[in-house]
């Protein structure tokens, strides 16, 4: 191809992404995954260690471990004099519209699946008489997609493929104080700086003309917000509780290069752009309760506000379309405690289940996930194991999104 042509064709295919509905990629609507969307479920707020994940992943009223510091601070008071947690997942969810896939340019035939693991929190609580302290890093959001490949064959052989590939994470350090007002209520605030990163590569190739078109895009993630809450046992039995986490922007230093190569014509060209791009986070509010029916046996709920509506994308000088509407997820659990002795020690044993109803803020779909979730562990003196589970299925979009995760705990209390 002669590099008169080679320039033609570039042209060509820069007018085809402005004007076409079908391969103008940014401009389709996506809802469930957008490039920014975190894995499975837009609504994240802060790290469901394996207690909280197997009681319907309610973290407000209840505290198990220092993870709480996420999600309300208030509750470090209650935990003992030094509590050390660590926790690490499996995620596994299914896909069908994200990028190019099922929007206009590739199509598959079912979901497409993908699953990661994760070391994602670590954390470290101190109390003092009436106050309490933590310090905790956990990895609070992921933006992997599955690495995706499309390919043309004529007469047995290549002569053209395309290629997705997605992968970036979000993660908070976060310090926290807690102070015990009064006998049964105590109050809590918490130091959030989150910082990440997500590469996006698009990669199409004509093999036969040896010509490729690349375009890569690569953000640099940073923010800061404040999250707290309350915790007040209105009876020896029931425990009430209310947190929130403040709006805030998630900055972007972005990077983009879209490039067309063709070396058989010697054409080599290259746009480049750089922007500080901007993702408005929405407030959110909770409220929760639990209540211990005996000493073996406590449920509890959690009931979480997101106000998406007010939820906007800055991205390279121009305002995606994010049409969003606020959500309440629901959180409903139940745990059983039982012990038993073996070699002259005591073990104990909680087994836990719940349900979760998380649906999505996008308006098109209307789109639901409905988890149910159960667990258990084993303790032993100051030593604590957690395995939460949780398996669920997205209703409303038509396409029966599955999400699976599997979580492990470790605390060590004294």
């Amino acid at each position: 191809m002669s590099k008169r042509n080679s320039l033609l064709f570039f042209l060509f295919f820069f007018g085809l992404l402005i004007f076409s509905p079908y391969a103008s990629w940014s401009q389709l609507v996506m809802g469930q995954y957008e490039d920014e969307a975190p894995f499975r479920t837009w609504n994240t707020l802060g790290i469901k260690t394996a207690s909280s994940l197997a009681m319907g992943e309610i973290s407000f009223s209840l505290v198990s471990d220092c993870s709480v510091a996420l999600s309300n601070p208030a509750l470090l008071s209650k935990l003992p004099k030094v509590t050390f947690t660590l926790n690490t997942s499996y995620n596994l969810a299914s896909f069908f519209k994200y990028s190019f896939v099922n929007t206009g340019v590739l199509t598959s035939e079912k979901n497409i699946s993908i699953g990661f693991y994760a070391f994602d929190f670590a954390g470290l609580s101190l109390r003092f008489k009436n106050w309490a302290f933590a310090l905790s890093w956990a990895q609070i959001e992921n933006y992997d997609r599955p690495l995706t490949e499309g390919q043309y064959k004529w007469m047995n052989n290549l002569y053209y493929f395309i290629n997705l590939n997605q992968r970036g994470s979000l993660k908070n350090i976060n310090f926290s104080i807690s102070k015990k007002l009064f006998r049964r209520l105590s109050v809590g605030l918490g130091l959030n700086f989150v910082y990440g990163h997500l590469k996006k590569d698009i990669t199409e190739k004509w093999v036969m003309d040896n010509i490729t078109i690349t375009d890569s895009k690569s953000f640099e993630f940073s923010g800061f917000y404040l999250n707290g809450g309350l915790s007040f046992d209105l009876t020896e039995k029931l425990n009430v509780a209310a947190i929130f986490r403040t709006p805030y922007i998630k900055k972007s230093e972005s990077l983009s290069l879209q490039r067309y190569y063709a070396p058989a014509g010697g054409t080599d060209i290259k746009i480049e752009a750089s922007s500080n791009n901007e993702y408005k986070q929405p407030l959110v509010l909770g409220l929760g309760a639990s209540y211990r029916i005996s000493k073996k046996l406590r449920v509890g709920s959690d009931f979480a506000f997101y106000n998406w509506s007010k939820y906007r994308v800055e991205y390279f000088g121009e305002s995606l379309l994010r049409n969003f509407k606020d959500v309440i997820k629901i959180g409903l659990g139940a745990e059983y405690v039982d012990s038993f002795e073996l070699w002259h020690q005591k073990f104990t044993i909680p087994i836990r289940a719940g349900f979760s109803y998380d649906p999505q803020p996008m308006k098109e779909p209307n789109s639901s996930y409905y988890y149910f979730t159960f667990g258990s562990g084993l303790y032993w003196k100051k030593l604590l194991f957690d395995i939460g589970i949780l398996i669920g299925e997205e209703k409303g979009s038509g396409n029966s999104l599955k999400a699976t995760k599997v979580v492990y705990s470790l605390s060590y209390q004294f």
